[in-house]
């Protein structure tokens, strides 16, 4: 057996967060409770430290945010930096490593496959740091060129002007945060017929009795990136009872590209921009495993999901960092 240095898979390394960032320590510590998940590995942070010690980049920020105003000129120091690293060329040996990784992967599936690229910092999923949401993920990558590309513009996206002014913000607040570093999660790709997002508590009014749910056709990024108003559901949570139905307009869907790799947008059919993604067998579904995914952490969770052909898949889940609970 091949030994990685920078990759980790499922079964094989332990949930390390350091290792793994948030959501890849999430998802191995799911995957070894038995929730189902896309199958994936993960590029750990070995990767994104190396590349960044040899572009200097801690040196460049430390020095930008050394000015006097840099706020004023964040826009054009992250270009220079996306830049900077979208052009990193990798070192042979993660190159060879990345194609043993790919082949052993699509070989033990067994079929021709697509990816998803998502990042996972070792910040954005903790608690007492709102980081989530200023990283991205990349869908429908098929080639080796197009992973490659997708993992660079994931560590880029640590870099964007709002990533930039958000640790800005915390370091004139006081808050330190820990050195930031990016793992990439290289998960198959589900082309989902509905997706969403669960939030075991109720994030409206912080009620912890009941789960809210949202949702549209196709793929998740329409609800995660607010393009669309999805349905919106809020469910008991002690006796799974539907406590309210607020159907979304959902006028568009995210869906595979018919002519290469990641996604479109594609308009909704009249019809269903009036029908409920979910029936009562698929809420069902969900709230079971918004149950069980909050015993696992003990805490409530933020919870990417997605059917296809009736299979509940969990994409992601990071603790709900907007609430304040009542010991």
């Amino acid at each position: 057996m091949t030994d990685y240095n920078y990759f980790s898979f499922l079964g094989e390394n332990p949930p390390n967060v350091k290792l793994l960032g948030g959501k890849g320590a999430n998802l191995f510590k799911l995957y070894q409770k038995s929730i189902k998940i896309p199958p994936c590995f993960i590029l750990n942070t070995r990767a994104y430290i190396e590349a960044i010690s040899k572009l200097q980049i801690s040196k460049k920020i430390e020095f930008f945010f050394s000015r006097s105003n840099p706020h004023k000129e964040v826009v054009t120091f992250s270009d220079n930096i996306i830049t900077e690293i979208l052009n990193y060329e990798f070192p042979k040996e993660f190159i060879l490593e990345l194609k043993q990784a790919l082949t052993r992967f699509k070989k033990n599936l067994g079929r021709k496959i697509s990816f998803a690229i998502r990042s996972s910092t070792n910040i954005e999923d903790q608690v007492q740091f709102s980081f989530a949401g200023q990283a991205e993920s990349y869908l429908f990558n098929n080639t080796l060129a197009q992973i490659i590309q997708s993992i660079k513009q994931c560590w880029a996206s640590i870099f964007s002007p709002q990533s930039l002014l958000y640790i800005l913000k915390c370091k004139q607040r006081g808050i330190k945060l820990p050195t930031i570093e990016m793992a990439v999660i290289i998960q198959e790709m589900i082309d989902s017929d509905i997706a969403g997002v669960l939030f075991t508590i109720n994030v409206l009014n912080n009620n912890a009795n009941q789960m809210l749910i949202n949702s549209n056709w196709g793929l998740c990024e329409t609800v995660t990136n607010n393009s669309v108003i999805p349905d919106l559901i809020i469910l008991d949570k002690i006796n799974f009872k539907v406590v309210n139905i607020k159907i979304g307009d959902k006028k568009i869907r995210s869906s595979k590209n018919p002519n290469g790799p990641f996604t479109i947008m594609v308009k909704n059919e009249p019809g269903l921009m009036k029908e409920l993604c979910l029936q009562n067998e698929h809420l069902l579904k969900i709230y079971n495993l918004g149950l069980n995914i909050e015993k696992i952490f003990d805490y409530p969770q933020d919870i990417e999901w997605a059917f296809k052909n009736d299979i509940l898949y969990t994409l992601q889940s990071r603790p709900i960092t907007s609430i304040s609970l009542n010991e």
